[in-house]
């Protein structure tokens, strides 16, 4: 089951541009009505309406008047640059097309991190039916803020996977040292004995004759065997009698 932290971060990831380019859309439609509206005041045309901006693709949009109008090379660019500037979006191109032919009357470019190439002033066009058509450039630093962006999400979530598989290897770790004793578990990293109602701590030798007992479960076990092992780095001389009082000492825990 996917955990709630990674899937949000994973969420985030995938939902957070697209969202943001969404937004931004919407707010470009708004600015480029108001181009046109302001083209339309410019030529003294207070009545008529600016058609629903269309969306040519991702980055270029266009503008239409209900009725013919009357455009000068000064008036678009200065319009054009004050609104969308003004509203962050500062590379850009804009087009004057005749509706008919979608022949370009007039056309400029302004950027920030390029020269702004712009239409000679001074001239004006017959009035007639024009669209303008607006390119907003993708701009390379939106490029870099997603180099930044990425890693700053990354970091927490593979810290987040890390910290995740540490503690599924230590509770690995710590299952694995558990052996099964009926209502019982042995715990051999810990030299414990655990039970839903006590546990109790074990002496070396006693931790070691359960190993010894629950690897040979099933089987006969050999006294002297048990002995050797368990006694057999103490230098101590060893008789049953040990053996016998060390079993009695398990059973009463």
């Amino acid at each position: 089951m996917i955990s709630k932290i990674p899937l949000i971060i994973v969420l985030l990831i995938v939902c957070l541009i697209p969202s943001r380019g969404a937004e931004k859309n919407k707010e470009l439609s708004v600015v480029l009505r108001q181009i046109g509206h302001r083209l339309l005041l410019s030529s003294g045309d207070s009545t008529s309406r600016v058609l629903p901006v269309k969306m040519i693709n991702n980055q270029t949009f266009e503008i239409s008047f209900e009725n013919r109008i009357h455009v000068t090379a000064d008036s678009l660019y200065k319009i054009a640059e004050k609104e969308l500037s003004g509203a962050g979006f500062y590379d850009f191109v804009a087009e004057l097309k005749q509706c008919a032919t979608n022949e370009v009357f007039l056309s400029f470019m302004f950027s920030q991190s390029r020269d702004t190439i712009t239409p000679c002033g001074g001239r004006n066009l017959p009035v007639g039916c024009y669209t303008v058509e607006i390119t907003i450039l993708k701009k390379k630093r939106m490029i870099w803020m997603m180099w930044i962006l990425i890693p700053l999400i990354m970091v927490p979530f593979a810290t987040y996977v890390l910290k995740k598989s540490k503690k599924s290897s230590e509770l690995q770790s710590k299952s694995d040292s558990l052996l099964s004793l009926g209502n019982y578990q042995l715990d051999i990293n810990e030299r414990k004995l655990l039970h839903p109602e006590e546990n109790e701590n074990l002496t070396e030798k006693e931790l070691r004759l359960l190993t010894l007992l629950l690897e040979g479960i099933g089987e006969i076990q050999n006294r002297d065997f048990l002995m050797k092992e368990i006694w057999a780095d103490s230098g101590l001389i060893v008789v049953s009698k040990n053996l016998d009082v060390l079993v009695s000492k398990i059973r009463k825990n």
